[in-house]
C-alpha cells in the first residue's frame, strides 16, 4: 500500500496503523520513521524508483491509496486503475492526478454498481 503523508495521517487519525495486514510505504519530505506506526516505512525517496523496485519483488500487487500528487508522479507505473465514485458532491477537493500529467488511455474492464449508489470501475492500461 503506497500513500502520501496526508493520506496516511487521515487513516491513522482513527487507528495508528490503517492497514496492519499490508506492507505500507508512506512518502513524505518532512516526516520520518518516528512519526509512523512500527512496521510502516516512511521515505523521501523518488516514488517511481520505489515502485519499480517493488515491482521486481514477489507479491500480489501494489496499491496506491489517495494522494493526487503521488498519483501524478506514478501515472506511468499504473497498470490497473480502480475508481470508487460516491453519489455525494462535496465541492472542492484534491485532484485525482494533481500536477504535471499527460493523458493516458485506459480500457474499462469492470463496472460494479451497488445499491447505495456507489460505482466502482476498473480500468487496464490500453
Amino acid at each position: 500500500m503506497l500513500m502520501g503523508w496526508n493520506t496516511y495521517a487521515a487513516g491513522s487519525a482513527h487507528t495508528r496503523d490503517p492497514y496492519p495486514h499490508l506492507r505500507q510505504v508512506v512518502f513524505s519530505r518532512s516526516r520520518g520513521r518516528a512519526d509512523a506506526a512500527p512496521g510502516v516505512t516512511v521515505t523521501s525517496e523518488d516514488p517511481v524508483r520505489v515502485v519499480r523496485r517493488l515491482k521486481e519483488e514477489d507479491g500480489s500487487g501494489i496499491w496506491l491509496c489517495g494522494g493526487g500528487l503521488l498519483a501524478a508522479a506514478l501515472a506511468d507505473e499504473i497498470d490497473h486503475l480502480v475508481l470508487k465514485v460516491n453519489p455525494l458532491v462535496l465541492g472542492e477537493g484534491p485532484s485525482l492526478f494533481d500536477g504535471t500529467y499527460a493523458p493516458r488511455h485506459l480500457t474499462l474492464t469492470r463496472a460494479t454498481t451497488y445499491s447505495s449508489g456507489v460505482v466502482v470501475t476498473e480500468h487496464a492500461r490500453a
